[in-house]
C-alpha cells in the first residue's frame, strides 16, 4: 500500500519567469499555536523542500482551495485575540500573517493578474497543508491590498477589524511596526502607495493616512462576503467570526475561546501572560497632534467603513 506523505506548511514563495516557486516544510496544523505563524516556523526543526509550480500552471486551482475566511485589520486592534480564538476550534487551521503572501505582494511581483493567480496557487498549498477549511489572517499593511487578494478568492468571507484610530496610532508611534518606517520592502511600497511624510508632515500625519488607506481599500470589496469587527465588540465578534466563515462551533468550543481572550494574545509560546485592558491608557497619553490627524483624516475613513458594512 502506498504512504500517504503530509502536504508540507508553506514558508517562503517566489514569483519569477520561471515559475512560482514555494519553500514547504513539515510542519504539522497542531504545530501552529504561536501568534503568527512565522514564530511557528523558526522554532520548529523540520525538513524541508522547494516545488514549483510551471508559469503556465499558476492560478489553475479548485475554488474550494480558497480560504474559508480572511481577516484585514488596521494593526494593534484584537485581530490576533481573534486568530487565536479560532485556534481553539478542531475544525479549521488559522495561519496568522504568512510570510509567502507577505513575498508576493511587496513589491508586487508581477502584474495585478500574475501575482492574483499566483496568490491562489498559494492558498491551494495552505489547502492542501491544512486538510480542513482555513483562514488566513493577513498582516495589516497587505490590507492596501485586500482588493488584490479579494480577485484572488472572491467567494471567501471575510473580516474587517477596526479600532479607534486614535488608539491604533498611540501604539504604532510609540512601538512602529516594520512596514511603518525604516527600508523594509513593505515600508518603501507603502510610501509609494500613500505617500512618504517629507518635511513638513509629521509621524502622526503619516500614520492617519495609512489607517484612512486601509480603510478605503476596503471600501472597494464586496460588501456581501465582509463584516466589521470592532475592537470594543470583539467578544460578540468571537461569536460571529466563525459562523461568517462557514465553521460550526460547539459548546466545549466556544467555552474555549472564550477562556482564551483572558490570555495576552501575543504572549510568547509557553509563556502566558493575563490579557490588561489599555483602552483608556491609550487615550489618555495620545497627543494633541496624533488627535488633529486622526479628526483630520483617519475617523471620517473609519466612519464611511462603517456605514457601509455596519449592520448591527
Amino acid at each position: 500500500m502506498q504512504r500517504q506523505t503530509r502536504a508540507g506548511l508553506p514558508t517562503r514563495a517566489a514569483l519569477h519567469p520561471s515559475g512560482l516557486h514555494l519553500v514547504l516544510k513539515d510542519i504539522a496544523v497542531s504545530e501552529l499555536q504561536d501568534p503568527f505563524m512565522q514564530q511557528t516556523v523558526t522554532r520548529t526543526q523540520a525538513p524541508e523542500r522547494i516545488v514549483s509550480i510551471e508559469p503556465d500552471k499558476i492560478g489553475e486551482t479548485d475554488p474550494a482551495t480558497a480560504p474559508a475566511g480572511v481577516i484585514f485589520h488596521v494593526g494593534r486592534c484584537g485581530s490576533t485575540v481573534l486568530s487565536q480564538a479560532l485556534k481553539q476550534l478542531d475544525n479549521v487551521a488559522v495561519y496568522s500573517e504568512p510570510l509567502p503572501f507577505n513575498e508576493l505582494l511587496s513589491p508586487p511581483a508581477g502584474t495585478r493578474q500574475e501575482v492574483t493567480r499566483a496568490l491562489r496557487s498559494i492558498g491551494a498549498a495552505f489547502a492542501a497543508h491544512a486538510g480542513r477549511p482555513y483562514v488566513v489572517k493577513f498582516s495589516s499593511w497587505t490590507t492596501l491590498f485586500a482588493d488584490v487578494i479579494a480577485d484572488a478568492f472572491p467567494q471567501s468571507a471575510w473580516l474587517f477589524c477596526v479600532r479607534d484610530p486614535v488608539e491604533v496610532g498611540e501604539a504604532v508611534l510609540r512601538d512602529p511596526p516594520p512596514w511603518f518606517r525604516g527600508e523594509s520592502e513593505p515600508a518603501r511600497h507603502i510610501r509609494s502607495i500613500v505617500g512618504a511624510s517629507g518635511q513638513s508632515a509629521s509621524e502622526e500625519d503619516y500614520f492617519a493616512r495609512v489607517y484612512a488607506a486601509f480603510c478605503d481599500t476596503v471600501l472597494r470589496l464586496d460588501p456581501k462576503h465582509g463584516q466589521l469587527v470592532r475592537y470594543e465588540q470583539l467578544s460578540q465578534a468571537l461569536s460571529a467570526a466563525p459562523a461568517h466563515f462557514g465553521i460550526p462551533v460547539d459548546a466545549t468550543q466556544a467555552q474555549r475561546m472564550h477562556e482564551s481572550t483572558q490570555r495576552y494574545a501575543k504572549a510568547p509560546l509557553g509563556q502566558p501572560a493575563a490579557f490588561s485592558p489599555d483602552a483608556a491608557a491609550k487615550q489618555a497619553s495620545a497627543s494633541a497632534e496624533l488627535r488633529r490627524a486622526v479628526d483630520a483624516v483617519a475617523r471620517p475613513a473609519l466612519e464611511r467603513v462603517r456605514k457601509a458594512l455596519d449592520r448591527r
